[in-house]
């Protein structure tokens, strides 16, 4: 009765194992993740910008123009939200300012488009003074690649291209 028991067992584990289907490890979604906001290649002190650290410890919040709020769809006018940078959200090593994850993709696994559709991308300091500006062309090049890597389900690809695709340059 015993080896009845364990092969039935053996036979239960086996059939709940199933094949194992080659899949790439896209990575899963995380609620925590931060998402850089970088310096452009090569950018150094200008007569009157700033330098990338500058930036960083003077950044105060970033604003910019979009026709979504909250992934939605606006024809009659253009929101302009901001978004302000605690410290947690300063990395003085890079340098790179840190925006949350979840504007770009929310806890619920949803594409946020109201950063990646944006433009007029600005950084101010305390005073509201802009010291740092997104080019546009940054953004419009960066959504295609980003919105198809969301589309496939692969997180770690859309936060790698965002974190490498948005940089900054000093405001003159």
């Amino acid at each position: 009765m015993k080896k009845i028991l364990f092969f039935l067992l053996s036979l239960i584990i086996l059939a709940s194992c199933g094949k194992d289907e080659p899949s790439a490890n896209k990575g899963k979604l995380d609620p925590n993740a931060m998402i850089l906001i970088r310096p452009a290649a090569g950018v150094r002190a200008t007569v009157s910008g700033l330098t990338a650290l500058e930036i960083v410890e003077q950044g105060h919040e970033i604003q910019f123009t979009t026709r979504y709020s909250d992934d939605k769809y606006n024809e009659e006018r253009d929101n302009t939200p901001a978004r302000g940078f605690a410290a947690s959200q300063r990395d003085f090593d890079i340098p790179a300012l840190k925006m949350w994850g979840i504007d770009v993709i929310n806890q619920d696994g949803e594409y946020i488009r109201d950063f990646t559709h944006a433009t007029n991308v600005i950084i101010t300091n305390n005073n509201g003074d802009t010291i740092a500006y997104v080019p546009d062309k940054v953004i419009s090049d960066a959504r295609p690649l980003i919105e198809a890597a969301y589309a496939d389900e692969n997180y770690d690809e859309v936060y790698r291209l965002f974190n490498e695709a948005f940089t900054f340059l000093p405001y003159k």
